[in-house]
């Protein structure tokens, strides 16, 4: 922060002394001092000198220590090497000006960087310092990186759970909002797991830890945002390629106009020299790539910024660039498009019963059963039921439970248990899956269980091909006719169903074959789908409930597992295409404009060319940048 202050200072004071300077320059340039001295030599040139040093020292050992990597063809050599031409032509005034408004240029990348990282401020933040142990119930405040697996640590009211684990003791509420933007607090208690990042905002939690520090989920999602900046797009790349070749070329050509056309012209002629040295340093300033080095980048980086905002990490900009391409999407059903848990769907009692007798009796028969089904109709209802009630529990494999309620026979099954007791009943038609129940020999009713679709699921399909995707598949492992609902309800228009994770594999490649040079991405969330998300043009993982395999193997991961999410990302890579493509044809366009004006001798800007060129170079900078910086207004 102190060093901030100070370069504001510098560069405050030298932009005064610049104004201040012009204005002299203008008024005295051509007085003359005991008919020997100009008056800019023994006034303008030290003073210009004095705030040269002062705003571009760090400059000069900045170049040094590029030059020591043997980086020699930079912006910062270019900018150096033009204002010593200045200098040497007698335009210290243009000399002083072209280092300081690189600087200045320089403030307000660091400027909208800082912006930008704003962004993304609310998960770098999310990494704890420290740790408080409780092995022995004992408290001991640790580094995060010494706890292992299986310690026991302690986390307080108000404090961040640091690393992921199961509630070893007491009950408390968590603000999730931060990791899956949930606003609803999600209460836990003893054999519960919490992933690391989500806040504990009632009574203090005993957490056993299953994954060390470096493992858990939020420092696995720190890691994408912090490395997100090293898989560049394709325009970064035809940057960073285009000033390493450009950059020596304009210094070659800068060299040539300075020297070349004064040996024809008037190699004895101090003034010819002079005019053609101040063209060679204006076509170093108005080369210089600055613009294009510094504010497409800037775009990619607020874009990230901006998606990580919206609970997406995307490892990389070349993903980002991705996502406005995409022409088929591949999801996988469940905990995908679904939310992957059971629940009651349908209720159906026979005509002499109520759905709650139905549903009462459903429960008494599943009270001991720890099938998922079993704990859909339950809902953790255990305690409301007396389980003193039954007796003689018996559980059939592949049809049911058989148990005695109120000293009658009570059958909570398929449609087979209820023939292998001989009940009358008329079976359901439905591709979800049917719990009958039968009472005292008399059949009750149809319960009906499915995996019930997010809400989010139709209307993201709905946003997608609005987007300009054009298809969309899911890949199953579920029977066809629970994929074909699933699929029609969502809106999505292919499926394949009954598939192994080998079958998945292959099934994704036919679509790739079918869709040759156009991104395919695919979405999932199980272990079974990492090998998909590998094949796939841009794999997108679910992060609440994905696997560690399936976040690693991932382009992208949606923390709060909203699938509409997809849409905003492809929005954010669309519009910061648009701004990468502006920057390039401004910078570029004005810079070769005023590299053929400054080529023409005898204009009427001739005279102020270097200021020209410093606009060229600085002031498109800015311009870009702050074009870039319009990427943090834009609402999605």
């Amino acid at each position: 922060m102190f060093k901030k202050k100070i370069d504001l200072l510098r560069i405050g004071f030298s932009l005064i002394a610049v104004i201040i300077l012009l204005v002299i320059n203008i008024l005295y340039e051509d007085l003359v001092i005991n008919d020997i001295y100009l008056f800019k030599n023994v006034v303008i040139l030290p003073i210009s000198l004095v705030f040269y040093l002062l705003v571009s020292y760090d400059l000069y050992i900045k170049s040094y220590k590029q030059l020591t990597r043997k980086d020699f063809f930079n912006e910062v050599t270019l900018t150096l090497i033009a204002s010593i031409a200045a200098f040497a032509i007698g335009e210290y005034v243009e000399g002083l000006a072209v280092t300081l408004f690189f600087q200045i240029g320089e403030k307000f990348e660091d400027y909208a960087v800082d912006k930008s990282r704003e962004s993304i401020k609310s998960i770098i933040n999310l990494r704890p310092d420290k740790v408080t142990l409780y092995n022995d119930e004992i408290e001991k405040v640790v580094d995060p990186y010494e706890v292992q697996v299986g310690d026991l640590f302690i986390v307080k009211n108000g404090e961040r759970v640091p690393i992921d684990g199961i509630v070893y003791k007491g009950e408390s509420s968590l603000d999730t909002s931060s990791m899956t933007g949930e606003s609803i607090p999600k209460k836990v208690k003893e054999g519960q797991v919490i992933i690391s990042g989500v806040i504990n905002i009632g009574s203090p939690l005993i957490i056993k830890s299953t994954k060390e520090f470096y493992d858990s989920t939020m420092s696995k999602m720190l890691e994408l945002v912090e490395n997100a900046s090293s898989n560049k797009a394709p325009v970064e790349k035809f940057i960073t390629k285009f000033s390493k070749i450009y950059t020596p070329i304009v210094i070659l050509l800068a060299f040539l106009i300075a020297i070349i056309p004064p040996l024809f012209f008037g190699y004895n002629d101090g003034a010819v020299w002079s005019q053609y040295i101040r063209v060679g340093a204006s076509f170093l300033v108005i080369s210089c790539p600055c613009a294009l080095v510094l504010s497409v980048p800037m775009a990619y980086f607020v874009s990230l910024g901006q998606a990580s905002k919206y609970k997406i990490l995307i490892k990389g900009s070349n993903y980002l660039d991705k996502f406005r391409k995409i022409f088929a999407v591949v999801f996988d059903k469940t905990g995908t498009i679904t939310k992957g848990n059971f629940v009651i769907s349908e209720v159906n009692p026979t005509i002499n019963h109520t759905n709650e007798e139905l549903l009462n009796l459903v429960k008494y028969g599943e009270y001991y059963s720890t099938h998922p089904i079993a704990n859909a109709i339950l809902k953790n209802e255990h305690d409301s039921l007396n389980k003193n009630l039954l007796a003689d529990y018996k559980e059939l494999s592949g049809k049911g439970i058989e148990v005695t309620y109120k000293d009658k026979k009570l059958l909570v099954g398929n449609d087979k248990l209820l023939q292998d007791n001989d009940i009358k009943f008329n079976k359901a038609s439905t591709p979800f899956t049917i719990i009958y129940c039968a009472y005292d020999g008399n059949f009750i009713g149809t319960i009906t269980i499915r995996d019930e679709i997010k809400e989010s699921s139709k209307l993201a399909i709905q946003n997608m091909y609005k987007n300009g995707v054009s298809q969309t598949y899911i890949l199953s492992g579920d029977n066809k006719e629970i994929v074909e609902k699933v699929a029609s309800e969502a809106g999505i228009n292919n499926y394949v169903s009954n598939l192994l994770p080998l079958d998945k594999v292959n099934e994704l490649k036919k679509i790739k074959d079918a869709n040759t040079n156009k991104i395919v991405a695919y979405v999932g969330d199980g272990i079974n789908d990492a090998p998909s998300l590998t094949l796939s043009d841009l794999g997108i993982s679910m992060g609440v409930n994905g696997s560690d395999l399936t976040i690693e193997s991932s382009d992208a991961v949606i923390m709060d597992d909203d699938l509409n999410k997809v849409n905003y990302v492809m929005k954010i890579s669309k519009k910061n295409h648009i701004i990468a493509i502006e920057n390039i044809v401004f910078a570029i366009g004005v810079k070769i404009l005023i590299m053929i004006l400054s080529l023409i001798p005898n204009l009427p800007i001739t005279p102020y060319i270097m200021w020209f060129a410093i606009f060229a170079d600085v002031g498109v900078t800015v311009i870009c940048v702050l074009n870039s910086l319009r990427l943090l207004l834009k609402k999605y």
